[in-house]
């Protein structure tokens, strides 16, 4: 996504755009996983939220590493994609939220499978989105 205010920042702008790119990629961040929500809202585990933690950890890595090659961290740009869409997107506090409602709800087995399996799948999906971005350096 390219605005004035991103390509200001990406040449050395001001805070406020770098601001402006959080928050502009935080709502559309959060828009997302809610549609995602609504989309799978059935079973007996939080699918939604798992696959976006999912997704999200794999394409936070991915664009982690490519920003980091071209020295783009930092900015607007990753401020937008970083910090505000995908921040917005994954939701490690909706995930522990998740968790708590099973336990108190007395089916601790699926909050401890849900976190489990967050946190065992997330980590080896992060790790291959640097991996591929590290490959098509």
């Amino acid at each position: 996504m390219s605005t004035p205010e991103l390509d200001a920042a990406d040449a050395g702008g001001s805070a406020g755009a770098i601001y402006a790119a959080v928050f502009v990629g935080g709502m559309l961040g959060a828009a997302a996983r809610l549609g995602l929500s609504a989309i799978l809202a059935t079973g007996s585990l939080p699918w939604a939220i798992l696959l976006a933690n999912l997704a999200g950890a794999f394409a936070l890595g991915l664009l982690f590493e490519r920003l980091r090659e071209h020295g783009l961290q930092g900015n607007a740009r990753w401020a937008f994609w970083g910090p505000g869409l995908l921040g917005a997107f994954t939701t490690f506090s909706a995930l522990q939220l998740e968790a708590v409602d099973y336990m108190r709800a007395g089916n601790a087995w699926h909050g401890v499978l849900y976190l489990v399996l967050s946190i065992a799948l997330g980590v080896p999906v992060a790790a291959c989105g640097r991996w591929i971005a590290m490959r098509r350096a």
